[in-house]
C-alpha cells in the first residue's frame, strides 16, 4: 500500500497536461473574445515573499484587469505547496495582490488528484501538513485514513517519538478499515489490443512485418519472437540501432565455444537498451522474462506506456518543425528586409547626392536663395520698423482726434455759456466787460490751440502720405516676399521630402539595428548550433571511429572464430568420417555377429535336439535298466 503523497508525486507528471485545460475554463475573464494566450504565475519568490507581496507584481496585476477588476487574459496560479484549501489560497491571493482570484484559478500539488477518479471511492492513506482530511475531501475522495487516525490504531508503529510511545500496549482499534488504494496501476493510459497492434502497424513495423503482426502475437500467450522482433524495431525507430547490430557484439578470444553465445547475444543486448528507455516510459521493472517468457498483461502495458511515448515523440517532433518553419520563414523575412533597407539607402543616396551635371545650378540657387533671404531679413525689419512708426502714428492721431473732440466740446459748452451770458447781461458795464476779456482770452487760447493742432494735422497728413507710399512699397516687398514665400514653400516640401526620407532612413536604419540584432542573435544562436553540431559530428566522427574500429575488431575476431570454426568443422568432418567408417565396421561385425549368433543357435538347437534324443534314450535305457533290476529282484 502506498501513501496519498505517492500519489502526489506521481500525478506531478500529469499537472502540465491539465494546466492548459485549466486555463482555459474559468479564470473570471468577461471579454467576448478568447486571446489565444494565456499566464502560468508561480506564486512563492514570484508574487510574494512570505506574506508581503512584491510591489512591482502587485503593480503588473493591477494592468492585468479592466475597469470592472476581471482578468484580461486567463491567468493560473501555480505552486508546489498543499498544505491549505486552494479557495483559501485564493482568498489569500486576492487580499495580498487586491485583484479578485476564484479557487479554479488556483493549482496546488493536490490538484491533479481529481483526475485519479478510480480512488475517489476507496479507502485511501493520506499524510501531509495542514488540513490533510479536508484536503482530500475536497479533492474528491470520500473514504479517507490520516497517519493520526492510523497511530492512533496502532501506537506501537510510531516508536521513533519518544514523547509518544506507549507505556503499555494498547488493543487497537478493530473498526480501523483496510487502506485500498495503492499506484499498482499505471498512470499512462493501457490501451486494448486491436489498438496497440493497429498502431505498431502503421507506426513501428513496415512491409511484410507490418503485414504479419496480428492480435495473437500478443494474446493469449505471446510470441517471444515476435515480440522480440517489435522490441528491435522500436529501437532502431528512436536510437537508428539496426537490428543487425544486437548480433555483432565483441567477444573474448579466449571463451570456448563462442557459438554457444550466438543465440544469447541479441537477446541480452534487446534486454539492455529496453532497460535504459523504458524508464523514460515510466516502466521501471522490466525484466529478462519479458523478452523470453512475455505474459498478455505485462506485454499489453509495456507496449501501451511505449505507444504514450511515441504519441508524445510525435507531438515534440511536429512542434519542433513548426519552430523551424517559422525560424525558416522569419530568416526569408529578414533578408527580403536587408534588400529593402539596401535598395532604400540606395535611393536616399540618390536623393541626397546632387549630380556633378546640376551641382553649379544648385549652387547658385542656395546663393541666391542665400542673398533673397538676407534682403528678406533685412526688408522684414524695415517693414517692422515702419509699422512701429505707423503705430506711433496712429497712436497719435487717435490723442489729437481725442483733443480735438474736447476742444470742440469745449467749444459747443462756451457757445452754450455765452448764449446764457447774453441772455443773462446785467446792466453793470464792468461785469460784461471782465466777461469779455475772459471770453476773449478763451478763444485766443482756442484759436492757438486750433493752429497748433492744425500744424499737427498737416505733419500727420504728410506722415500719412508717407505711409501710403511705405504701404505701396511694402505691397510690392510683399508680393516680392509671397514669391519668396512659394519659394521658401517648395524648398521647405522638398525639405520635409529630405527630413520624410530621412526619417524613413533612420527608421528604416532602426528596424536594420534590430534586424541586425536579431541577425546577431540568431547568428550566434546558429553559431552555438553549428558549434554543437560541429562538436556533435565530431564526438559521432569519434565514436564511428570507435565502432568502426569495434567492427573491425569484431570482424577480426569474427574472422578468428570463423578460422576456429572451420578447423572445428573439419575436425567434426574427420570425426564424422571416422565415426562413419566405425560404424560400417559394427555394421559389418553386427552382421558377423548375426551370422555366427545364427550357426551358434543351429548348432545350440542341434545340440538341443540331440540332447533331448540322448536323454530319451537314457530314460529309455534306465526304464530298461529298472524292469530289468525288477526282474532281476523277482527272480533272487
Amino acid at each position: 500500500m502506498k501513501a496519498l503523497s505517492a500519489l502526489v508525486r506521481s500525478a506531478s507528471s500529469a499537472c502540465s497536461r491539465r494546466v492548459e485545460r485549466v486555463a482555459s475554463g474559468r479564470c473570471g475573464l468577461c471579454s467576448k473574445i478568447q486571446p489565444s494566450f494565456g499566464l502560468l504565475f508561480d506564486i512563492d519568490g514570484v508574487l510574494v515573499r512570505g506574506k508581503t507581496p512584491i510591489p512591482a507584481a502587485k503593480r503588473a496585476f493591477q494592468k492585468l484587469v479592466d475597469s470592472n477588476g476581471q482578468f484580461v487574459v486567463p491567468v493560473v496560479f501555480v505552486t508546489n505547496a498543499g498544505n491549505c484549501l486552494r479557495q483559501k489560497k485564493a482568498d489569500q491571493l486576492s487580499h495580498i495582490l487586491g485583484v479578485p482570484i476564484t479557487q479554479d484559478q488556483v493549482m496546488m500539488s493536490h490538484s491533479p488528484l481529481r483526475m485519479f477518479k478510480r480512488y475517489h471511492d476507496k479507502c485511501v492513506l493520506v499524510s501531509g501538513q495542514g488540513p490533510v482530511l479536508d484536503i482530500a475531501k475536497n479533492v474528491g475522495f470520500t473514504n479517507v485514513v490520516s497517519v493520526d487516525m492510523l497511530r492512533e490504531s496502532f501506537p506501537l508503529l510510531d516508536m521513533v517519538d519518544h514523547n509518544r510511545r506507549p507505556k503499555l500496549p494498547s488493543s487497537p482499534m478493530m473498526n480501523l478499515p483496510r487502506v485500498e488504494a495503492g499506484m499498482s496501476e499505471n498512470t499512462f493510459p493501457v490501451y486494448k489490443v486491436d489498438v496497440i497492434v493497429q498502431f505498431y502497424r502503421t507506426e513501428v513495423l513496415t512491409g511484410q512485418e507490418a503485414k504479419h503482426f496480428t492480435k495473437n502475437d500478443i494474446t493469449p500467450n505471446p510470441k517471444s519472437e515476435s515480440i522480440q522482433r517489435l522490441y528491435m524495431r522500436i529501437l532502431q525507430l528512436l536510437f537508428r540501432f539496426k537490428p543487425e547490430c544486437h548480433y555483432m557484439v565483441p567477444l573474448s578470444e579466449n571463451i570456448q565455444y563462442p557459438m554457444l553465445y550466438e543465440w544469447v547475444t541479441p537477446i541480452m543486448s534487446v534486454y539492455m537498451r529496453m532497460c535504459q528507455f523504458l524508464p523514460l516510459c515510466h516502466v521501471y521493472d522490466f525484466s529478462l522474462n519479458d523478452l523470453l517468457n512475455p505474459k498478455a498483461k505485462r506485454t499489453i502495458t509495456i507496449l501501451s506506456a511505449i505507444q504514450n511515448f511515441l504519441h508524445f515523440r510525435k507531438q515534440r517532433l511536429e512542434l519542433t518543425a513548426a519552430h523551424q518553419q517559422s525560424f525558416r520563414s522569419d530568416m526569408d523575412r529578414l533578408q527580403a528586409y536587408t534588400r529593402e533597407i539596401k535598395e532604400a539607402e540606395k535611393k536616399i543616396e540618390k536623393l541626397s547626392i546632387i549630380p556633378p551635371e546640376q551641382q553649379a545650378e544648385a549652387k547658385e540657387l542656395a546663393s541666391a536663395l542665400a542673398e533673397l533671404t538676407t534682403n528678406t531679413q533685412h526688408e522684414y525689419q524695415d517693414v517692422s520698423a515702419m509699422n512701429e512708426k505707423v503705430a506711433q502714428c496712429k497712436t497719435e492721431i487717435a490723442e489729437l482726434s481725442q483733443k480735438l473732440s474736447q476742444r470742440r466740446v469745449e467749444v459747443a459748452t462756451l457757445k452754450d455759456e455765452i448764449v446764457k451770458l447774453k441772455s443773462q447781461i446785467v446792466e453793470s458795464p464792468e461785469e460784461l466787460r471782465n466777461e469779455m476779456e475772459r471770453m476773449k482770452e478763451n478763444v485766443k487760447n482756442i484759436k492757438m490751440s486750433k493752429d497748433l493742432a492744425d500744424e499737427r494735422l498737416v505733419e500727420l497728413q504728410m506722415l500719412v502720405q508717407c505711409a501710403g507710399q511705405v504701404e505701396a512699397e511694402i505691397h510690392v516687398l510683399l508680393k516680392q516676399l509671397q514669391d519668396l514665400q512659394n519659394s521658401m514653400c517648395q524648398t521647405n516640401q522638398q525639405k520635409e521630402k529630405v527630413q520624410d526620407l530621412a526619417a524613413m532612413n533612420e527608421a528604416l536604419q532602426k528596424e536594420l539595428r534590430s534586424l541586425g540584432t536579431e541577425e546577431g542573435q540568431l547568428k550566434r544562436a546558429l553559431a552555438m548550433k553549428y558549434d554543437k553540431e560541429s562538436k556533435h559530428q565530431i564526438r559521432r566522427q569519434k565514436k564511428k571511429e570507435v565502432k568502426d574500429q569495434q567492427v573491425k575488431n569484431i570482424y577480426g575476431q569474427y574472422d578468428k572464430i570463423h578460422e576456429k570454426r572451420e578447423e572445428v568443422v573439419k575436425l567434426i568432418e574427420e570425426t564424422n568420417r571416422e565415426t562413419k567408417q566405425f560404424k560400417e565396421k559394427m555394421q559389418k561385425l553386427r552382421e558377423k555377429c548375426n551370422q555366427r549368433s545364427q550357426k551358434a543357435q543351429e548348432i545350440y538347437e542341434q545340440l538341443l535336439n540331440t540332447l533331448e534324443q540322448y536323454n530319451k534314450r537314457i530314460e529309455s535305457i534306465v526304464l530298461e535298466t529298472n524292469a530289468d533290476i525288477s526282474k532281476m529282484k523277482s527272480h533272487f
